[in-house]
């Protein structure tokens, strides 16, 4: 009675199959893990080597060991250990085949299971658009920060242009004695003088106390500040050169006179008397020479007013 004949080895046993899958699994988890560390470098830039140019070759890298875990674990492992069971031996003899037993139907063969794959990829594709909008999210975050920071600092621009101007002029009309160096900045028939006067208004029109929302507004404010600081350069150096515009020798003693009485009727130890005589003074002697604005009278008739009171009351 002949020996029986051993079977070939199997191509893989269980514990193969299992081991591989766990490898190839392993080998999946990481890749999602690459995926999930290379977005968070994307969204938090402070992680060691963080930065979108670094982040993209992590996330890809993860992307493909996941993708080519799983495909291979969907091809390779289903290999079933019955494949080569009714191979003969290329080292046994052949024997007669034994009688065949009374055929059996096979049990249908079973579909590859792709679910596996399947939620792979929806984890990968779900993590691949996560990072597209972390990256698209912080960028336009970082666009709009950008952008405020170049709005205020053209506001702020624009405003020291406002403060230089309204500085200069506010200091010509505190002082009395400008009258007699520029006092062509006084007057509004001189084209000069009513272009800046407009020019002025239009820069306060559209000045905000806060810096404004759209670059449209700043940029408004910006070019009416700049017309404003050229207009007055334009308007003060014309009356400098210009100046009171008195040649005769009487006429320089008359102004003479009329600063010298415009200056006690604006020195607060005079009395009230004293000021209010100096201030008619200033009146008859300017008639014809200078034009003392309204202001001035204003202000000096204040002081005479306010000294009065107080000379009556102690």
């Amino acid at each position: 009675m002949n020996n029986p004949i051993p079977q070939p080895t199997l191509a893989y046993t269980a514990d193969l199959e299992m081991f591989l899958s766990y490898v190839l699994w392993g080998c999946t988890v990481l890749g999602l893990l690459g995926m999930a560390y290379g977005a968070a470098m994307v969204f938090r830039p402070q992680y060691p080597g963080g930065g979108v140019s670094k982040a993209l070759p992590i996330c890809g890298g993860g992307l493909l060991i996941a993708i080519a875990a799983t495909a291979v674990r969907v091809v390779l492992l289903p290999v079933s250990t019955e494949e080569a069971t009714d191979l003969p031996s290329a080292d046994a003899p052949a024997i007669p085949a034994a009688p065949a037993p009374p055929t059996v139907d096979a049990a249908p063969d079973v579909p590859m299971d792709w679910t596996p794959l399947v939620w792979i990829v929806i984890a990968v594709l779900a993590l691949v658009l996560a990072a597209y909008l972390i990256v698209r999210t912080r960028s336009h975050v970082v666009d709009r920060r950008n952008a405020k920071k170049a709005l205020e600092a053209d506001y702020a621009a624009a405003h020291a242009v406002y403060s230089e101007v309204a500085d200069v002029y506010a200091a010509y009309l505190a002082d009395p004695y400008s009258i007699f160096i520029r006092p062509l900045l006084d007057d509004l028939t001189e084209p000069r003088t009513a272009a800046f006067i407009d020019a002025f208004a239009a820069m306060n029109d559209v000045r905000t106390e806060q810096c404004p929302d759209t670059p449209e507004r700043v940029q408004a404010f910006a070019v009416a500040a700049q017309k404003a600081r050229t207009a007055w350069r334009s308007a003060d150096g014309y009356a400098r050169t210009m100046g009171l515009r008195v040649t005769s020798v009487d006429g320089q003693r008359t102004v003479r006179r009329i600063r010298s009485a415009l200056g006690i009727a604006l020195d607060t130890s005079s009395t009230g008397q004293e000021r209010e005589t100096a201030l008619r003074t200033v009146e008859e002697l300017a008639a014809g020479i200078v034009t003392i604005p309204d202001r001035i009278y204003d202000n000096v008739k204040i002081a005479i007013e306010t000294t009065t009171r107080k000379q009556l009351t102690s």
